[in-house]
């Protein structure tokens, strides 16, 4: 592009290596791409690993994956917070790279090295030894290095790619990037297809080790490269990070309780920022307001100034930060409801019934490999993701005759009916499954493909909608806490799962020497796997209701306007509350 032929002329005149600009963003996104890549053939494959190689069974194999997953959603929620305050986000990806690329040769390594997994069974389903303290804990620690990595690449990664290009004209700097934020979902959903099809592939079909090695050689070699791609990043300094407002309005909020709120607020009660076009709070969860009250001398009017005419932000926060605060508090309702449908699309069983049923395509021999099965969920979500801006809004507005079809919360609401229905066809499946096993009948796989594509709609709608919807209510300088969210919310849906798992195998598992098995046995014939789904069905629907009642009882207010593009044309658009 002309800034970049710019920028290398100048380089060339200068003899300096001219930094930033297009050309490291390639790199960085490949950074993100294969974390992405080796995570995801990781998580769709692992439960086949831990019940094959290490013996251990179902329930067990659901929940260190849903540890994984959990960690690897928590954790970007505070690789943010570390690279924004203290390491700088090339730093943090630099670090990060390096610790999943030691994961992934420790998981390599278990495959490779015999004495880090169990003996293999004498006789199928019987005589199974189990993984010793040792062979574990090099699993978990793979596992745990593994999502560290997630913890700086993930929040980082697209941040940094925007650091290239700050210093650009405002004008030149948005069209790039709305090319790069595109370009990133794309690289997100062709990362998650080329793990689930060539590395569970590889897995699969010619073992473990060659699948685990390939994985570990990536992200050894994207993280070399990275490193050589060093003097050409622009790297910024870290600064006061959002986060540490945050904190400091809760913590001054509690300082400060004392403290009685005017009847009528007027701006010089109140701490701004010269300048400030913002010089009273507002009204909404005015408790809060006291963080950004000037403090007065006891029965008296008068500001009190510290001696070096500053006042601490830990002693009283700005109008600015505080409504800052209430802008983040404001969502969480909204986040709170859409926790569910990612508790919804965690389940790893699936992967296990495709194991268990025909996974033959048509007349062929070929066999779908069961970790591939998700495959149907990640076409559904990139294939509508991909068609909705450019295709499908606009012959909804020409048959609708609006131009605001669907509201965001409207989108969201049908990514929790979706995730419902999702749910609801998995219970039915799951029963014709278990009919035709009892039947000596192998159902084909390929039935599991309606409730894979629902929960990759439901994605397609409510996350990408709650992603503009953070964007839309939250200010512009909290722009980092949006993904951080995403993560958050993924993370405490694996938790639940977890906790649900544990649960119901606890209260499901019979009495009198075992003669009931639990619902989630590991024998999937004995278990009752449809009423799992149908018990999380159930708990979707309650969660729709939730999420509609919050629709109406909560207000967030509308801070942000989006460039909404369809074909040529360019609106800026107000995205509604």
């Amino acid at each position: 592009m002309e800034g970049d032929r710019q920028e290398q002329e100048q380089s060339q005149v200068t003899g300096k290596i001219s930094t930033g600009g297009l050309r490291p963003i390639p790199i960085i996104i490949a950074n993100e791409v294969s974390e992405r890549i080796v995570s995801s053939s990781v998580t769709a494959n692992l439960i086949i690993y831990l019940t094959t190689k290490y013996h251990l069974g179902a329930a067990s194999s659901a929940i260190i994956i849903f540890t994984y997953q959990a960690a690897a959603n928590f954790l970007p929620f505070c690789g943010a917070i570390v690279s924004d305050a203290l390491l700088g986000r090339y730093l943090m990806i630099t670090l990060t790279l390096l610790s999943c690329t030691i994961g992934t040769t420790l998981l390599c390594l278990t495959s490779a090295i015999p004495s880090l997994t169990p003996p293999d069974c004498t006789l199928p389903k019987q005589g199974c030894p189990s993984a010793t303290h040792v062979q574990l804990l090099v699993l978990c620690a793979s596992l745990g290095l593994m999502s560290l990595g997630a913890s700086g690449v993930r929040p980082c990664c697209l941040a940094f790619a925007e650091d290239q290009i700050a210093h650009w004209d405002a004008e030149r700097k948005d069209r790039v990037l709305r090319a790069l934020f595109s370009w990133y979902y794309v690289s997100v959903g062709f990362s998650q297809i080329v793990a689930v099809t060539v590395l569970v592939y590889l897995q699969d079909k010619m073992g473990w080790k060659v699948g685990f090695t390939v994985s570990a050689a990536m992200m050894a070699s994207v993280t070399l490269l990275n490193i050589a791609a060093s003097p050409f990043y622009v790297k910024v300094k870290p600064q006061k990070s959002m986060w540490v407002s945050i904190l400091q309005v809760a913590v001054v909020a509690i300082k400060n309780r004392d403290l009685v709120l005017p009847e009528v607020d007027h701006g010089d009660q109140y701490h701004s920022l010269p300048g400030s076009t913002q010089l009273v709070p507002s009204q909404k969860m005015r408790f809060l307001n006291k963080a950004c009250m000037v403090r007065t001398q006891a029965g008296g009017s008068t500001r009190v100034v510290e001696a070096d005419n500053t006042i601490s932000s830990w002693n009283t926060c700005t109008v600015e930060q505080v409504e800052n605060f209430k802008s983040a508090l404001s969502v969480v309702p909204m986040w709170s409801a859409m926790v569910m449908p990612f508790l919804m699309q965690s389940s790893s069983f699936g992967v296990l019934q495709a194991d268990t049923m025909d996974r033959r395509v048509g007349t062929t021999r070929f066999q779908i490999p069961s970790g591939s099965i998700s495959i149907f969920e990640i076409m559904a979500f990139t294939a509508w993701s991909g068609c909705y801006d450019p295709y499908i809004l606009p012959a909804l507005r020409r048959v609708t005759g609006r131009r605001r079809v669907l509201t965001l919360k409207q989108r969201m609401g049908i990514g929790v009916l979706l995730a419902v229905a999702s749910t609801a066809v998995a219970a039915a499946v799951e029963t014709r499954r278990r009919e035709g096993a009892a039947a000596h009948r192998r159902m084909s796989a390929l039935w599991l493909a309606p409730q894979y594509a629902l929960s990759g709609l439901s994605g397609a709608f409510g996350a990408v909608a709650q992603i503009e919807f953070y964007y839309a209510v939250l200010p512009k300088s909290m722009g980092s806490l949006v993904l951080a969210l995403l993560f958050l919310g993924a993370g405490v849906a694996s938790v639940a799962s977890t906790v649900i798992v544990k649960l119901m195998n606890v209260a499901t598992a019979g009495g009198g020497g075992g003669a009931a098995a639990p619902w989630l046995a590991d024998d999937l014939d004995r278990g009752r796997y449809d009423r799992y789904y149908l018990l999380l069905a159930v708990l979707g629907a309650v969660d729709l209701v939730y999420f509609v009642v919050c629709c109406y009882v909560f207000d967030e207010t509308t801070q942000n306007r989006s460039l909404e593009a369809s074909g040529n044309e360019e609106e800026m658009v107000e995205y509604p509350g």
